[in-house]
């Protein structure tokens, strides 16, 4: 499975649909997130050329296609990790998600600089 094609796949239908942040009590409501298309975990900016709006589900589908893009990366297995268990998207989660989170973060390695700063921060407290 080309994990990279679905991936650029879902981007370019959000943006061939020309979204616009609503407010809730105007016509055509619908609630986007911001998407990083490179994540900042990679290298990627705030600028507006890497930011496109997702739906929740999408968003879901989108960091979990991450995952599997860049295997082994910390910053996307977080990521996803934190919407998995994030209570806001309780409801878009199937089991096998949370099994799969779970499973990812358990074996994706720290880094040695996470792992300095973590024993830095455990030192000044």
């Amino acid at each position: 499975m080309n994990h990279q094609k679905i991936y650029e796949s879902i981007i370019q239908k959000a943006k061939s649909e020309n979204r616009v942040r609503l407010f809730k009590n105007q016509e055509g409501y619908v609630f986007y997130h911001n998407h990083h298309i490179l994540p900042r975990c990679l290298c990627g900016g705030d600028e507006e050329k890497n930011m496109q709006l997702v739906t929740v589900k999408e968003h879901i589908a989108l960091h979990k296609l991450l995952t599997y893009i860049y295997p082994g990366h910390r910053g996307n297995a977080c990521a996803y990790h934190l919407m998995a268990f994030s209570k806001k998207y309780d409801k878009y989660m199937s089991f096998r998600d949370y099994a799969y989170a779970k499973k990812l973060i358990s074996l994706t390695p720290v880094s040695k600089e996470t792992k300095e700063k973590q024993s830095k921060s455990m030192q000044g407290k």
